[in-house]
């Protein structure tokens, strides 16, 4: 629900935001609107100042002309009669001797009739205002008595723009300064030269002039619009692709808070979540005086399991295991996943030993049938440990290790087996982790050693091989089997540098023996899986053999038939890489893995090894001797020598021999020898 919340709050917010941004957006576009139309607004009247000026100055140029001429004579008519204002002057008329009558226009005179002519065909209107006006229609009104005002005080121009009835309008005003001509008709009025006697004001109509800019104006606006909408667009379609960022990132926090608790494979609670859900129920339990019980399921063989079918299958066989426990649970418990095979179950409301072990038989047989994956049947078998709260352990820590403790000792007994924990499972796992250690030292020190056991090809009589078997000699516990230490290396993660220890002493004892002038036969060494998976596994081999002086051909490469299914492509070049150094390859255990027999005519092989398994019930089993007569058959139709192991008795011998298995090991002819004795028997067997 609080993850619902933060969605919904983080689209509420996005929304906001989104609405916030195109405010913004379309307050500068109207900013932008008003900053253009105040442009237009400034450039329309800086148009007609243009105008104002231009015909003002015109008019200064004309009332120069006409002064220095002192005034120009015109025929006198209805529209231009004699200047009142100049009835002093004896020379204002004049009649020609034609009779025509003259009469004289000042400046002043001029430039109102000049002005009248503008407005009648420009619709520009002027005129001179005075500071002492002979005539008073040149009184000033009272904009022009400002703009005098502002001329006196130093000013070069004055415009300013006004209301009229008619619309908007531009008032500009020229200063008129006394000047030399002026004087004959001004000095009475007390001017100086250089003193401001008025001025020339002009009025342009600015309307239209604006529909002459309009056009840009319109221009713009569309602009502005066309960006608006743009950006506005952009916003939308920016906030519903952050709005779909925000969903699929709360989607990916959601599943990686849903996998920091699960486990990615399978979906069920992994280690760290299991573990907080066993110290709640311990918390749970310890309030209300209760019990409860721990299960840990785990498949066998898993490891072998996976490598044979390959990662990708072995994990579908993972989620369908998952699948099948979760249903069959339910509700009475919760499974986890602590990642390979491992399944721990808790049963919070089931207490009884009866109960418990009624589930978790229940539990195991439901495992009998096959798990279709890929198309193949696959069968498989668990074991479970149970410990209960409290009598078992009151820490989360100690059940766990204790049902650790119990799937051991259930696995012990063999497939498909329960175990109750009981306190001295404990010491077997000190012992274990005890004997792992003393591994480690082992592989450091001089405690391990080989031993041979010979391979004799039945018909000659010769001995055509032998095969390395590794031996821990414990200075405190003597001999070890390597059945008890082995599977320790595997676990630990130890049979990569075990089994590179073996590669070596083989070289080295065949080194040896080629220095003692002996012609050795050649030594078959097991291959791990961790090994045979191991990059430049080729590289490794070359320089052993470089390094102790001898041939590939002296040694005989072992891998099982798991080790050889998984990873296919990666076994096939690695193995083909031997075979072009010159070693030979030989499948052991041959027919206890999943191979398919198809694969086999691909892999560069020469030998198959019939596993002991198969040996030991001859000749009387007769599922034995279907097994062994199968596969000294496919041998032959391959072209691959096969061997027999673990051949003891006489009888086994004889039917091997007669289905022409003629290559035997085992006790028959020798048990696994130090190589000192291993020297001796053959020494013994060739009669030196």
């Amino acid at each position: 629900m609080a993850r619902l919340f933060a969605r919904a709050e983080d689209t509420c917010l996005l929304k906001i935001g989104a609405v916030l941004l195109a405010l913004i957006w379309t307050l500068l576009a109207v900013a932008g609107l008003y900053w253009n139309y105040r442009k237009e607004e400034r450039a329309t009247v800086e148009m007609a100042k243009v105008q104002a000026r231009a015909l003002a100055e015109k008019m200064v140029v004309y009332r120069h002309w006409n002064a220095r001429h002192g005034g120009v004579y015109v025929e006198a008519d209805a529209q231009t009669p004699p200047n009142p204002y100049l009835a002093d002057l004896p020379e204002r008329d004049v009649v020609t001797p034609s009779g025509r009558l003259l009469t004289m226009v000042n400046p002043a005179y001029m430039l109102r009739e000049v002005f009248q002519l503008e407005a009648s065909l420009l619709g520009l209107s002027g005129r001179i205002t005075s500071t002492r006006p002979i005539n008073p229609a040149n009184t000033a009104d009272t904009w022009e008595q400002a703009a005098l005002l502002r001329l006196a005080d130093g000013d070069t121009e004055v415009a300013a723009v006004l209301d009229g009835e008619a619309g908007d309008f531009l008032r500009y005003m020229l200063p008129l300064r006394t000047e030399a001509e002026c004087l004959p008709c001004h000095a009475h009025q007390g001017y100086e030269i250089g003193n401001l006697r008025g001025g020339l004001s002009v009025s342009v109509a600015i309307d239209p002039l604006r529909e002459v800019r309009r056009p840009q104006l319109w221009l713009a606006l569309f602009g502005i619009g066309f960006f608006w909408l743009l950006g506005l667009g952009i916003i939308l379609i920016g906030g519903r692709r952050l709005d779909l960022q925000a969903r699929h990132r709360n989607r990916a926090e959601a599943r990686v808070r849903f996998l920091d608790h699960h486990d990615h494979l399978t979906l069920l609670p992994n280690k760290s979540a299991f573990l907080a859900e066993l110290e709640q129920e311990i918390v749970r339990s310890r309030r209300v005086e209760s019990g409860f019980a721990l299960l840990l399921i785990d498949i066998d063989g898993f490891k072998k399991i996976n490598q044979a079918l390959g990662h990708g299958r072995g994990d579908t066989l993972l989620r369908q295991l998952g699948e099948e426990l979760r249903l069959k649970v339910g509700e009475r418990g919760l499974v986890g996943h602590f990642g390979a095979g491992a399944f721990p179950v808790l049963l919070p409301r089931t207490a009884s030993l009866s109960e418990t072990g009624h589930l978790a038989r229940e539990l195991i047989e439901s495992f009998h049938a096959p798990f279709m994956v890929d198309g193949q049947e696959i069968f498989i078998s668990c074991g479970c440990g149970i410990t209960f709260y409290p009598s078992d352990g009151e820490e989360g820590a100690d059940l766990l290790q204790n049902a650790a403790s119990a799937l051991q000792a259930a696995k012990s007994r063999g497939r498909g087996q329960i175990g109750y924990y009981a306190p001295e499972m404990n010491d077997r796992a000190l012992e274990r982790m005890r004997l792992e250690n003393e591994l480690r030292r082992a592989l450091d020190g001089d405690e391990l050693l080989l031993y041979y056991q010979p391979q004799v090809d039945a018909e000659s009589g010769q001995v055509i091989a032998a095969e390395a078997l590794i031996r821990w000699r414990h200075p405190r516990f003597g001999l070890i089997s390597p059945d008890r230490f082995v599977p320790v290396a595997e676990e630990s993660g130890l049979s990569l540098a075990l089994g590179d220890w073996v590669v070596a002493a083989a070289c080295r004892q065949l080194r040896e023996w080629r220095r003692q002038g002996r012609s050795p036969v050649p030594v078959a060494v097991n291959l791990s899986v961790s090994q045979f998976h191991r990059p430049g596994l080729d590289e490794f081999m070359r320089r052993q053999v470089e390094e102790a002086g001898i041939a590939p051909a002296d040694l005989i490469l072992e891998v099982t038939e798991g080790a050889l299914m998984s990873h296919t492509h990666q076994v096939l070049s690695a193995m083909a890489n031997l075979q072009e150094l010159g070693f030979r390859i030989a499948i052991d255990d041959f027919g206890t893995g999943y191979s398919s027999l198809s694969y086999l005519k691909h892999f560069p092989i020469d030998a198959l090894k019939i596993d002991q398994s198969f040996i030991r019930d001859l000749p009387e089993d007769g599922d034995s001797r279907g097994i062994v007569s199968a596969i000294i058959a496919l041998g032959a139709n391959l072209g691959l020598k096969v061997v027999a192991e673990g051949v003891e008795k006489r009888e086994q011998f004889d039917y091997l021999l007669s289905r022409r298995c003629t290559i035997i090991q085992g006790y028959f002819y020798s048990p696994p020898l130090e190589a000192k004795e291993f020297v001796q028997w053959l020494d013994a067997r060739e009669g030196r």
